[in-house]
């Protein structure tokens, strides 16, 4: 690295190379020192949350941003099915869930609270108007795109439909609510969804409320395992939660 030079060392062409890296190995220690404290604030506030697909966006956006004002929180966001969710729920592979799906049996382990409710209505495009007259009864033979069906909503929907008499075609099945609306919006079908969740799609003119369906609501859970209660963080997010449901 060196080269004596009457009495003086001078540096030779290998020893420059190699002195850039003990620059940089030098610069990454000053910085992990300098970033260690802030690291050590962040352990533990990663947040992983489940959220079922058939959650309307709009309430999935509300409920991370409620999180991230009670503590921010680094969240990590798994979307799937109830079915799904709930199985990484009891193997601890999530924190929170979140959804319209609640188990008919749930372990003592597990602790499933309401997260709030919406009425649900049905809705199509501009065209499909003239439905809102004599509804329900003008939903008689129309296309619907609906949840699957271990979904709540679907079983109340047919409930009703069965009760009134009324008959309609399924015409396309899907858990996403942003692609059931899109496809409503298109003049595919209609759509079962809460007013809350159609507010964005009214205001833009690509969503008519057609009427209202008596009785039917989609209500959203919130599911976590009982032992997470031991996180203070944790526990400040569900009842902050709890209290905006």
């Amino acid at each position: 690295l060196f080269d004596r030079v009457g009495k003086k060392l001078v540096i030779t062409d290998s020893g420059t190379y190699v002195l850039k890296y003990a620059r940089a190995i030098k610069d990454l220690e000053n910085e992990l020192i300098s970033n260690l404290g802030h690291a050590n604030q962040l352990i533990g506030r990663e947040l992983s949350l489940g959220a079922q697909e058939s959650v309307p966006k709009s309430v999935l956006a509300n409920t991370l941003s409620t999180i991230r004002k009670v503590r921010p929180v680094s969240i990590k966001v798994t979307e799937g099915t109830g079915e799904e969710l709930f199985s990484l729920l009891t193997e601890n592979k999530i924190d929170i869930f979140i959804g319209n799906f609640r188990p008919m049996s749930v372990s003592k382990e597990l602790l499933y609270k309401p997260l709030g409710k919406e009425q649900v209505c049905v809705w199509g495009p501009e065209e499909m108007r003239r439905l809102k007259k004599n509804f329900p009864k003008s939903l008689e033979g129309q296309n619907f795109v609906l949840p699957g069906l271990h979904n709540q909503l679907r079983h109340d929907f047919e409930k009703f439909m069965l009760q009134h008499g009324i008959s309609y075609n399924v015409a396309i099945e899907a858990q996403d609510t942003a692609l059931q609306k899109e496809l409503a919006a298109r003049g595919n079908c209609l759509v079962l969804i809460g007013e809350e969740s159609a507010q964005a799609w009214v205001s833009s003119g690509r969503l008519v409320k057609l009427g209202e369906l008596p009785g039917l609501k989609e209500e959203y859970w919130l599911g976590m395992v009982r032992k997470t209660l031991d996180n203070e963080y944790i526990k400040s997010i569900m009842d902050v939660l709890e209290k905006h449901g």
